[in-house]
């Protein structure tokens, strides 16, 4: 009624005036839904789900972290943890490997992890992280790191 009022200079005498304002309504009806295409449902549980990705820049912080607190470990230490770890060894093949008691593996596995954690926990990491950037997949930069730290030639370094 408000938009036949607002167009009434419009309406032309002795027309049909019902015509006339159901004109209007449809033509009302046809801009809404016109307008409608353009918005959807909003259903805030699928947003949630659709726009959050988890954020990747956390774990690779986190492995940088974790390699150059490893390289603060004594050998020894670092050598039996990477077998365990990154090696998927048992305990007996890393004293078949190393050369020593079944023992001294299992307290030098828990003193790295010990030391290794104190490391991360307090902050004292060795260098700076700005100088210590990983490029390329996250297996590659682990056995990269790995090279370096070892100071070997045995293990392969791989291209980034």
């Amino acid at each position: 009624m408000l938009r036949a009022w607002a167009a009434r200079d419009r309406y032309a005498a002795g027309t049909n005036f019902k015509a006339w304002t159901f004109t209007i309504l449809r033509n009302h009806f046809y801009s809404e839904a016109r307008r409608a295409r353009f918005h959807g449902e909003y259903d805030e549980l699928a947003a949630e789900r659709i726009l959050c990705a988890p954020a990747g820049q956390d774990s690779a912080v986190e492995l940088a972290d974790a390699l150059r607190a490893l390289s603060a470990i004594p050998d020894s230490y670092r050598e039996a943890l990477i077998l365990v770890a990154a090696g998927n060894l048992s305990y007996e093949e890393i004293a078949d490997i190393c050369g020593i008691a079944l023992g001294t593996v299992k307290s030098r596995i828990c003193r790295a992890r010990s030391m290794l954690s104190k490391i991360i926990e307090s902050g004292q990491l060795p260098d700076s992280r700005h100088d210590f950037v990983l490029t390329g997949e996250a297996i590659d930069a682990f056995f990269n790191e790995l090279a370096k730290i070892a100071n070997t030639d045995d293990l392969p370094v791989l291209a980034a």
